[in-house]
C-alpha cells in the first residue's frame, strides 16, 4: 500500500498556519517527509500541479519566514537523522544532519559522535528548539556570534532540492560570483537565504574546540548611563591570547519586569534570584578560554562595572555547562516573554503580530542608540522592551502594543529604524531573517548588485516562483 504524504489541512494542523511571530496564515495541504525521497515525491506533485510550498522546521522564527500564504506546508520537523560524521584532513571535525534537528538534539549528537574531542557548533540561538533548517534559512547568529560569527562559515556544503525536483550538492567555494565590491559564494546566498530558492535536506556543519571553561557574569546598575558607560567600556576590553569574550547582552527593566512577572513558572530560571527593583538594566557577559586566561579577562571587566557604578557584591558569577545554560534562558526569556504579552494582546485583537527590530546600527555609540530608541518610543506613546547584543550595538526592541493604534504606530516606527540605520551604514536584518512581515521595507534595502545577484539565483533554481512564497520580496 503506498505510504501517503500529502494531507488536507484539518483543524488538528491549524497549529503550522503560524510562527513565534503570532502572524497566522492558510494552507490547502500539508506533509511530514522523513527522508530525501519523500520530499521529492511531494515536490513532484506540488510542481506538476503549480501549487506554492512553504517549509517548515521548527517554527521558531519571528518573521512569518514559515508562515504559508495558500498552497502547500512542507513540514521537516521529522526529519532528524544524523546522516554521518568524521574528521577532514586538516582536523577539522564535521557532521551531516537533515534539517529538522533541532539544536537540543544535535548538541546531544554531537557529543555521541565526539566523545572523545571537545567539540560544538558555534551558532548557538538562545532558542534551542530551533532547528538547523531554520538557522540557516534566516543565517543565525546566536548568543555568541560576538566571537565565532554567523551560522554560514560553519556550513560546507548542503544537499537542496529545487522545486522542479533537482537534487543539487552545493559546496563551499564551488562557485564564486562577484556582487558589486563584494565576492560571494553561492552557498553563503543561498543560507539566509529563508527558503527561497529550495529545500535543503542536508547540511555538512563545521565543528570548533570547545573552550576548556566558561563563565558568566551578570553586573546590575541603577543608573542607565553607567550601563551605558560599561558597554563603551567592555569594547575597549581586550580579548586575552588564551581567553575572549563569548557573549555580551543587555537587559533593560522593561525586559526585566516581563522575565520575573513570568519566572515562576518558566522550569530553567525559576531558582534564579530576584534582581532588586533599584536595578534598571543589566549587562551579561560570557568570557571563555583557559581558566587562567578568563580570570584576568574577569578582573578586567569587574573593575570597569565597578567604576561604571555596579555593586561587585551584587553581580551574578557562575560557570560550568548548566550555569551557563541557565544564564542563556534567562537571556531567552526576554524574547519569549515579549512573545507572550503579545500573545495575550492577540486574544482581543488579532491584527496585532510581534514586532521586534533585528537592527545592527554603525553610527552610535551603545547609550545613544538605547536613547533613540527610547525617546522614539516615547515620543509616539509606545512601550517596549530593548535587549540583544552589546558589543556589536545590535539590539532587539520589542514593541509592546495594546491595541491595533499602536500597532500600526509600532509598524511605521520600526521601518523608520530600519531605513534610518541602513542609509547610514548599517544593517537593517541581521539574523532573524525579512520573512512576510518585514518584507514592505527590509526587502529595499538590499543593493541593487545584491537584489539582481538573488534574483538571479531564484529564476535558476524557481523559476515557477514557487517556494516560499512571500518572503524577502
Amino acid at each position: 500500500m503506498k505510504k501517503q504524504l500529502i494531507f488536507p489541512m484539518e483543524e488538528k494542523y491549524q497549529e503550522y498556519l503560524v510562527d513565534e511571530s503570532k502572524f497566522t496564515g492558510e494552507a490547502q495541504s500539508i506533509s511530514f517527509p522523513e527522508n530525501e525521497q519523500e520530499v521529492l515525491a511531494i515536490t513532484k506533485e506540488m510542481a506538476e500541479a503549480g501549487v506554492p510550498v512553504t517549509i517548515q522546521s521548527g517554527k521558531t522564527g519571528i518573521v512569518g519566514g514559515a508562515v504559508p500564504l495558500g498552497g502547500h506546508i512542507m513540514n521537516l520537523s521529522r526529519m532528524k537523522a544524523c546522516v554521518s560524521s568524521g574528521v577532514r584532513e586538516d582536523g577539522v571535525c564535521w557532521i551531516a544532519v537533515e534539517p529538522g534537528i533541532n539544536l537540543t538534539e544535535l548538541n546531544g549528537e554531537i557529543q555521541k559522535q565526539f566523545r572523545k574531542t571537545p567539540v560544538f557548533w558555534p551558532p548557538q540561538p538562545t532558542e534551542t528548539s530551533a532547528a538547523v533548517g531554520g538557522i540557516l534559512a534566516s543565517n543565525a547568529k546566536g548568543i555568541n556570534a560576538c566571537h565565532y560569527g554567523d551560522s554560514r562559515q560553519y556550513v560546507e556544503k548542503i544537499h537542496m532540492v529545487q522545486i522542479d525536483g533537482t537534487v543539487r550538492e552545493i559546496r563551499r567555494g564551488e562557485k564564486i560570483q562577484k556582487i558589486g565590491e563584494e565576492v560571494c559564494d553561492e552557498l553563503d546566498l543561498i543560507l539566509g537565504g529563508e527558503g527561497i530558492y529550495g529545500i535543503i535536506t542536508q547540511a555538512t556543519l563545521l565543528l570548533v574546540e570547545k573552550p576548556a571553561s566558561i563563565w558568566g557574569i551578570s553586573f546590575f546598575f541603577e543608573e542607565k548611563e553607567g550601563a551605558f558607560a560599561f558597554a563603551e567600556g567592555a569594547k575597549k576590553i581586550e580579548d586575552r591570547k588564551d581567553a575572549w569574550v563569548n557573549a555580551a547582552e543587555y537587559l533593560d527593566r522593561t525586559s526585566i519586569n516581563l522575565i520575573e512577572q513570568h519566572k515562576p513558572v518558566m522550569t530553567k530560571i525559576k531558582e534564579l534570584p530576584d534582581i532588586d527593583s533599584q536595578y534598571i538594566a543589566m549587562c551579561y557577559l560570557e568570557l571563555a578560554g583557559a581558566e587562567d586566561g578568563i580570570e584576568e579577562l574577569a578582573g578586567d571587566f569587574m573593575e570597569l562595572a565597578v567604576a561604571c557604578g555596579s555593586d561587585p557584591d551584587k553581580a551574578w558569577a557562575v560557570s560550568g555547562d548548566s550555569e551557563i545554560e541557565k544564564m542563556r534562558a534567562f537571556r531567552h526569556a526576554a524574547a519569549e516573554t515579549a512573545n507572550l504579552f503579545i500573545e495575550e494582546k492577540r486574544r482581543n485583537e488579532p491584527r496585532i503580530t510581534k514586532l521586534g527590530t533585528d537592527i545592527a546600527q554603525n553610527r552610535t555609540c551603545f547609550g545613544e542608540m538605547v536613547h533613540m530608541y527610547e525617546d522614539s518610543l516615547k515620543k509616539e506613546g509606545l512601550k517596549g522592551c530593548i535587549f540583544g547584543h552589546l558589543l556589536e550595538n545590535h539590539l532587539h526592541v520589542n514593541i509592546l502594543s495594546e491595541n491595533i493604534t499602536q500597532y500600526e504606530k509600532g509598524k511605521k516606527l520600526t521601518e523608520t529604524w530600519a531605513k534610518e540605520a541602513f542609509a547610514l551604514g548599517g544593517c537593517a536584518a541581521v539574523e532573524h531573517g525579512i520573512g512576510k512581515l518585514k518584507k514592505s521595507f527590509c526587502g529595499d534595502l538590499f543593493s541593487p548588485e545584491r537584489k539582481e545577484a538573488m534574483l538571479q539565483e531564484k529564476k535558476l533554481c524557481d523559476p515557477a516562483g514557487l517556494c516560499n512564497q512571500g518572503n524577502i520580496f
